[in-house]
């Protein structure tokens, strides 16, 4: 129902600025003049009773004209499932997102009982992890249902697993609560023996709604074939209770109403139905979920499958309550624009595909007919004027638009709607792309959303004669999106959003553009070709990524420095992968609400893979750049710097080996003289298992099975370590508690942190260590030197210099290069080393490698009889004037880049290639 005037003002000035339509409320003689009776012959009718001046029979022919037109193409539904909406979107109950997802109702009675649900797919869905139940009332009445919780001494609630072997598992909740709204708003329930479940009153809840919540865990649990929930209770009398399942851990403590997102609204019984403002205490994506119709195409599918009027009747009814409740409003809200363009948009598209299936239903009568119609005029009218900021709203808006047009031309405004939308998603990939390909939006989710809408824009247009002329940019953002993705195919989650499956939409827009690499990607190796690189730099996105190859074991690293829309302050934060599994994360999101979760995800440094100084976030609009990247056919550099964080610039180089170890190098410089903080933090999954030595400070992950990391500080006696308390989120409206490693200095000055990152396929290395060795009297904030001894023996030693290069002595070796890094094996021998930018490394006085002239990059792997050599700058050469000599006593053959090449031989040198 239309709130009060008053509220209408408060809640126009929380939208933002915003561009109002120029089309007002239409009358039906403006309606009728839009139509474009000359180009569509069928409209004769319609325009034989406009000229009459009989708008009832205008309106009647045009229903009749709509029934019998043939079938158009509509668009997509933004959805075409949303779980529970045909039971409960009628009735007028809402749930935002996914993270509450509706299961079954059940009844209790007066008498205590036991009732039983099917809830299979929530538990299929949480092995491994934690299955969180919500209770909810179906039915607004004073009545309670009181069920058991587990502090009752008998009737507890039970979860009842049967696995694929025929064994049985009865697990009991790890926490269960209720929660009360009112006065009660803040009080937690969490050691109450029953479970409250209540609603009754008009609006979405009252002071007498009451939820209860539980949770199971089902870490160790594999192979569920069934599940059921068992509850004892009781009500005052019969009553019925909805079941969801949820994807947000808890703490029954300190669970209350006040601290829990409501996911889920109910009008069950409101005469008025939906309340389309923001009602007080929603989350605020209530306001914009909710007018975008996704229950639309679930239950439009619905009616077109089964003929069931209850559906469509439903659907029209709620289209009709929208456009008299929240699109009604003329300019104040922009006619057809409510609550913001990109809603509109979504709207759009959702009533599009809803009304070609609706357009023939008994249950749409003439005057809905004509105030759907009206309104997606208006939403039109204002989707090709409005300009937005963002990437994705205009290319949502404009695509839109151009369903509408095809869809609609008995609009004369159709023809133009259609050229504005074309032309502007042809150009706009310039403005939502940077010159390197990158996409302007720093958020995986929403890159991943931009390109599919694209795929399926371009098949749009296809089908349709429209030509779309941007091709290469979008192969070129194409590349962008599969370069960042991880092994398995899913996405490295950056940003707002969580990890989805890119692998189909990277298959279909390569064979949408012909690119066999897309296709490679797309298909997990299936088909296609491999692509050529295995590393990726994107200077003005400014994010770079390092894999060892595009299979689902191989390593991968990203390094980001991006910036933008939906961007979180994460400068210079890593995500890594080995092993099928990541292992060190971006926690996610979990939604835009002022949800204290939501916010210590989204707005703050701690929550990311880099260090936050003085406990504030960074400024991810400030300066800075990826300075060093060198892809070497054994290992990646590399480094940037930025300007975010108010207290000091901070500069990070990575050392990425291709067998997935790293080694990272931090350094920071304070702005003053004054003391500052600094922590360093990782993230995990949940069911990483951290442990942290108290000795060494080294933090490992013990899963239950699968790959494993040791993350590895030096200087463990200058540092502060803990396993900290955090969260992690893989898709919006889906949390729970993880655990982080913290690593904090609190010095003046400047200082480094240099960290190993160590994956294992199986079992963590525990037993490796770091030593720092001198460098004459240099600190390490102008060198680096890292003595590493790992669990089975071998050896590293890492050497970087933050200061101008020059021969300099540490440990057994003498360097005159900026990075190096050996690799030694448990018996004691140089199994590889790798350089950067140097000419001569000595060890115990022996020469290891001498080159005429200093060498960008190499890599070196000595077997006994095989030397490897790699790298970007070198050719084949034995002349040993102009060759860089190796030690390889007994070797026999020589591989430049992977090619045999012929080398000569002085002593225990080999000559066989050159810095160029």
């Amino acid at each position: 129902m239309v709130a009060a005037t008053t509220t209408l003002l408060l809640l126009a000035g929380t939208v933002g600025a915003r561009v109002g339509s120029t089309a007002e409320n239409l009358s039906d003689a403006e309606f009728f003049a839009l139509l474009d009776y000359d180009g569509i012959a069928d409209l004769g009718g319609v325009e034989a009773a406009v000229r009459a001046g009989d708008y009832a029979a205008a309106k009647r022919e045009l229903l009749s004209y709509y029934r019998s037109r043939p079938a158009n193409d509509a668009g997509k539904f933004t959805h075409n499932d949303w779980p529970g909406v045909l039971e409960l979107t009628p009735d007028h109950i809402w749930t935002l997102g996914s993270g509450e997802v509706y299961r079954t109702t059940l009844r209790f009675s007066a008498q205590e009982s036991t009732v039983t649900a099917d809830v299979t797919a929530a538990a299929v869905a949480a092995t491994g992890g934690t299955a969180g139940f919500l209770l909810m009332a179906r039915t607004k009445e004073p009545v309670t249902a009181s069920v058991n919780s587990r502090e009752k001494a008998s009737g507890r609630p039970a979860l009842r697993l049967t696995l694929t072997d025929g064994s049985v598992r009865t697990l009991n909740p790890t926490a269960d609560t209720y929660i009360k709204a009112g006065t009660d708003a803040g009080t937690s329930y969490g050691g109450k023996d029953v479970l409250q479940v209540r609603d009754q009153g008009s609006g979405p809840f009252t002071a007498e709604t009451r939820k209860a919540y539980l949770q199971f865990d089902l870490r160790g649990v594999s192979g569920v074939r069934s599940a059921e929930l068992s509850l004892t209770g009781r009500a005052d009398a019969a009553k019925d209770v909805m079941v969801f399942s949820n994807s947000e851990a808890f703490v029954e403590s300190s669970r209350t109403w006040n601290n829990t997102v409501q996911n889920t609204y109910s009008w069950q019984g409101d005469p008025g139905g939906f309340d389309w403002l923001l009602p007080a205490g929603a989350d605020k994506e209530y306001w914009y979920q909710l007018a975008r119709f996704f229950f639309a195409g679930p239950l439009a599918r619905a009616y077109q499958g089964t003929g069931e009027e209850k559906y469509a009747d439903a659907l029209i009814g709620t289209m009709t309550d929208f456009i008299a409740d929240a699109d009604g409003y003329g300019t104040e809200y922009g006619a057809g624009s409510y609550p913001r363009s990109l809603d509109t948009a979504r709207r759009l598209d959702n009533w599009t595909a809803a009304y070609e299936i609706l357009r023939t239903s008994p249950s749409l009568d003439a005057e809905e007919n004509v105030q759907i119609l009206k309104t997606m005029y208006r939403s039109g009218l204002h989707l090709r004027g409005n300009v937005h900021d963002s990437p994705n709203w205009m290319q949502t808006q404009k695509i839109s638009l151009l369903h509408a047009a095809v869809y609609l031309p008995e609009f004369t405004a159709a023809a133009g709607w259609r050229g504005n939308a074309a032309d502007f998603l042809a150009g706009q990939l310039n403005d939502s792309t940077y010159p390197d390909g990158g996409y302007r939006e720093a958020t995986s989710g929403y890159a991943r959303g931009y390109v599919s809408q694209y795929v399926d824009l371009v098949e749009f247009m296809k089908k349709h004669g429209i030509a779309f002329t941007a091709t290469e940019k979008l192969r070129k953002l194409g590349h962008f999106l599969m370069d960042q993705t991880l092994p398995n195919g899913y996405t490295a989650n950056y940003g707002d959003s969580g990890s989805d499956d890119q692998r189909t939409v990277l298959r279909r827009l390569g064979e949408l553009l012909g690119d066999q690499e897309l296709i490679y990607v797309g298909t997990s190796g299936k088909a296609g070709t491999k692509p050529a690189h295995v590393a990726a730099r994107y200077p003005d996105t400014r994010v770079a990524v390092s894999r060892s190859g595009w299979s689902a074991d191989d390593a991968y690293l990203r390094y980001n420095i991006d910036r933008g829309p939906h961007s979180h302050p994460d400068e210079l934060s890593l995500v890594t992968y080995k092993h099928g599994r990541e292992l060190l994360v971006d926690p996610g999101t979990y939604s835009y609400s002022s949800d204290p979760r939501s916010d210590w995800l989204r707005k703050t440094t701690e929550a990311h893979n880099t260090v936050e100084v003085d406990n504030l976030p960074q400024n991810s609009k400030a300066a800075g750049e990826i300075t060093h990247f060198v892809s070497n056919p054994a290992f990646d550099l590399i480094s940037g710097n930025t300007d975010a964080s108010a207290g000091a610039w901070h500069a990070r180089s990575v050392l990425a080996l291709r067998s997935g170890v790293s080694v990272v190098s931090d350094q920071l410089r304070p702005r003053d003289t004054a003391s500052h903080r600094y922590e360093q933090n990782w993230h995990f999954l949940p069911d990483a298992n951290l442990t942290q030595s108290s000795t060494t400070k080294a933090t490992v992950t013990r899963f239950g099975s699968g790959a494993n990391v040791t993350v590895v500080p030096a200087d463990p006696g200058k540092l502060t370590a803990s396993v900290a308390n955090g969260y992690y989120s893989p898709a919006f409206y889906r949390v729970s508690d993880a655990k982080y490693s913290s690593y904090v200095k609190q010095v003046a000055g400047r200082t480094t942190f240099d960290t190993l990152l160590l994956p294992s396929s199986g079992a963590a290395d525990t037993g490796v260590r770091i030593t720092r060795l001198p460098v004459g009297t240099l600190t390490p904030d102008l060198v680096t030197a890292l003595d590493i001894r790992f669990g089975d023996g071998g050896r590293g030693t890492y050497y970087k210099s933050w200061a101008t290069k020059a021969k300099r002595a540490f440990g057994t070796y003498n360097f005159d290069g900026k990075i190096l890094y050996v690799q030694d094996n448990p018996a004691g021998s140089v199994q590889s080393f790798i350089l950067y930018d140097g000419s001569t490394v000595q060890r115990a006085g022996k020469v290891l490698v001498n080159s005429p002239v200093p060498v960008n990059d190499i890599a070196v792997t000595y077997d006994g009889s095989k030397l490897r050599i790699d790298g970007r700058t070198l050719t084949a050469s034995t002349d040993p004037a102009k060759a860089i000599a190796i030690t390889a006593p007994t070797a026999t053959e020589v591989l430049l880049n992977g090619t045999p090449v012929n080398f000569t031989r002085t002593g225990d040198f080999i000559y066989a290639a050159a810095a160029s």
